[in-house]
């Protein structure tokens, strides 16, 4: 029996394909058909060497009613892995929150480097354009250009909706900024401050446009989205 070659890792999927874009297939949000998703993906890298069932997938040849039986049984415990050590890091997540700040909280979520955390934070913080400031853009702009590459398309929407929000309200803070350093005369810390944190936030944005300005050519719902989103890029030049 051949054996299936050894699945990638997210470092080596996203290298291909910021390498060839066009090859890009985005695993869709909704669909009535199998799409062979990996609980690998939906786990931390910190869980990395956690011995998983095979991936999820659509059997290729007629199984028996035991081998269907075993297969769903190894799906649920793939499921229950991601379920578990989501709901673990959203609930120490939320606890960060209530007890210090949204800043600390998204530190906690950044390091836990769980794709699937950040994507339910983004959820709930781009509902709530008013508790974002330049610390929370340095913190998430990282993590969102990973999320824009990602081959699942609610990632990619979630991102997509983050930068935006960042995009309309920052945009023009983060250029001011840039196009007129602090000076040098006398010292005015709180300033040298802002414009330190907006030249981070304008360099990991440049990274970022590498990507979306090689997607747009896309099509559907993503294709659109970085499109929209290499126009507010605009705002920088």
């Amino acid at each position: 029996m051949q054996r299936s070659p050894p699945a990638k890792s997210r470092v080596q999927a996203q290298s291909e394909a910021e390498a060839d874009p066009d090859s890009v297939k985005l695993v869709p949000s909704m669909s009535d058909k199998p799409t062979g998703l990996s609980a690998e993906d939906f786990l931390p890298e910190t869980f990395g060497k956690m011995q998983l069932s095979p991936s999820f997938g659509w059997p290729q040849t007629e199984l028996s009613e035991s081998e269907v039986t075993s297969s769903i049984i190894k799906g649920h415990s793939n499921m229950m892995a991601v379920l578990s050590a989501r709901s673990r890091n959203m609930a120490i997540v939320r606890k960060l929150w209530q007890s210090k700040d949204a800043k600390t909280a998204v530190e906690q979520a950044v390091d836990f480097n769980d794709p699937s955390l950040i994507v339910d934070l983004l959820s709930v913080i781009i509902l709530r354009p008013s508790i974002w400031n330049l610390d929370l853009c340095l913190l998430l702009l990282p993590t969102i250009g990973q999320l824009l590459l990602s081959k699942y398309e609610s990632y990619v929407n979630s991102s997509a909706q983050a930068l935006k929000l960042i995009l309309k309200n920052f945009a023009p803070v983060i250029k001011s900024n840039i196009d007129q350093p602090a000076s040098c005369v006398g010292v005015d810390i709180s300033k040298e401050d802002r414009a330190r944190k907006c030249m981070d936030c304008y360099s990991e944005l440049v990274k970022i446009r590498s990507g979306i300005l090689k997607r747009q050519t896309m099509q559907g719902k993503a294709g659109h989205a970085y499109r929209e989103l290499a126009i507010l890029m605009q705002y920088l030049d």
